[in-house]
């Protein structure tokens, strides 16, 4: 026999038993399913959270523009007001 034909018959007679057997494994197929649930509800929880998260910003952002306003405010009332003669 060629050794050309060596890897051939070789393909031929494994790849239909490795096949065959992988067809019985079942070690880890309700791990792995098992997993696959807690990764879906992760991603829900995950998409939760930065939904809260965006609601937070928004939340803060009107906050820091509310600030903002008293603080320009709070300047024009001081650039308005009148200084003392006196020093200290």
């Amino acid at each position: 026999m060629e050794p050309i034909y060596i890897p051939i018959v070789v393909a031929m007679i494994g790849g239909p038993v490795m096949w065959f057997l992988s067809r019985f494994d079942k070690r880890n197929t309700d791990q792995h399913n098992l997993n696959m649930k807690i990764l879906n509800t992760l991603d829900i929880k995950s998409e939760q959270i930065n939904w809260k998260i965006d609601k937070i910003d928004d939340k803060i952002d009107k906050i820091d523009e509310k600030v903002d306003n008293i603080d320009s405010r709070v300047n024009s009332l001081e650039s308005t007001k009148p200084r003392s003669k006196r020093s200290v």
